[in-house]
């Protein structure tokens, strides 16, 4: 009778006896187990990573856009330093043609000083300009990346050394006549920078066929001779 009991027991457990449905269901639970779930996450995570690292096609729209914005960004950076370096192209020629009174002439080296500041690193501006500007890495933006270059130039090299050709020039007697030649140096340098920086925005725009924003780099007034 313990034979009969124990067949029945085995006869009530077998897997063939049992419905097929039930059996498809235990085959299926295997997708809800969590290291199934643990794993496919990884897997979606990793191929949205690596999809959102592919090269895409910017839209010439898009293209355009992104480098108004950068010239956006290089504008608000070099304002300061285009204003200083008119003012003290201002403060020379009014030296040079003597129509600074005495109190005026006691103000500006001061106000000079704080010109060329404003067109070196240490000023905040221009030190975002130099280190926080990247161009979109397109044919356009390799034009916009070397007009940013240009500027950079413009603003730390020769705009700097101008002013300090200024302030020499006004306030040092001794170096006074070098002062003034190394200055009409600087300022065909600054005049070329400008051409070349209009240049390559046109080269740019061109590209994509739109105008871009243009660079503001200031139109210098011409240095007094007398």
């Amino acid at each position: 009778m313990t034979g009969e009991g124990s067949e029945e027991r085995a006869s009530a457990y077998d897997p063939g006896s049992m419905p097929a449905s039930s059996l498809v269901l235990r085959k299926a639970v295997w997708y809800r187990r969590p290291w199934f779930l643990i794993v496919l996450t990884i897997a979606v995570l990793v191929a949205v990573s690596v999809a959102a690292d592919l090269p895409h096609r910017l839209t010439t729209a898009q293209d355009a856009a992104d480098q108004n914005a950068t010239i956006a960004l290089i504008n608000t950076d070099i304002a300061a330093c285009s204003y200083a370096l008119t003012e003290s192209y201002g403060f020379y020629n009014d030296w040079r043609h003597g129509s600074l009174t005495s109190a005026q002439s006691q103000q500006v080296p001061p106000l000079l000083a704080q010109d060329q500041t404003s067109c070196t690193l240490a000023s905040g501006p221009l030190y975002d300009l130099s280190n926080n500007i990247q161009p979109v890495d397109t044919a356009a933006g390799r034009k916009i990346d070397s007009a940013y270059q240009e500027v950079i130039r413009w603003a730390t090299n020769d705009a700097k050394d101008a002013v300090t050709d200024i302030i020499a020039a006004i306030t040092q007697p001794a170096h006074r006549a070098a002062a003034q030649r190394d200055l009409r140096r600087r300022d065909a340098y600054l005049r070329a920078d400008r051409v070349r920086v209009e240049q390559l925005v046109a080269a740019a725009a061109a590209i994509l066929h739109r105008p871009l924003t243009p660079l503001h780099l200031p139109k210098l007034p011409p240095l007094a001779t007398s």
